[in-house]
């Protein structure tokens, strides 16, 4: 039973290795390419945050402030939607033209989060984001887009 479970796990650690390596030597998207596939990712981020933010502010008026536990159901739920989002982006394979713009927008965005999910009040500042926007709209992406 040991020695099957050992190639098992031999066999996945095989497989991660090569799978990790054939990503790492694939050839770069073309700019077009990796928009295309980058904004599938922000579209849907964009409507899972609509409805996170929308959940949690049901009931609120124009004029109401949201209460703590409010923020921190957004903060607690936003944050990794947006870090999966951050990490699918990251991992596609982008042109070399683009390459530092993206390490910037995973940067910035990384540090928002973390950001947020430290302090959840920050969830309506809309300072919070604002860089990781710029960044994004100068990629041509969607992702927090107003």
């Amino acid at each position: 039973m040991r020695v099957r479970l050992r190639l098992s796990v031999a066999g996945l650690v095989v497989a991660a290795v090569v799978f990790s390596t054939s990503v790492a030597f694939a050839k770069p998207l073309s700019e077009q390419q990796w928009r295309k596939q980058a904004n599938v990712f922000c579209k849907q981020s964009n409507r899972d945050l609509d409805t996170i933010y929308g959940e949690a502010f049901a009931g609120l008026g124009k004029n109401d402030t949201p209460t703590p536990e409010q923020l921190a159901a957004i903060a607690q739920q936003a944050g990794p939607s947006i870090a999966q989002t951050i990490a699918s982006i990251d991992a596609l394979n982008e042109p070399k033209a683009l390459k530092q713009d993206v390490k910037k927008l995973v940067a910035l965005a990384t540090a928002a989060v973390t950001t947020m999910q430290a302090d959840s009040s920050t969830v309506i500042d809309d300072k919070l984001f604002a860089k990781v926007n710029k960044v994004g709209k100068r990629l041509g992406l969607v992702c927090g887009s107003d």
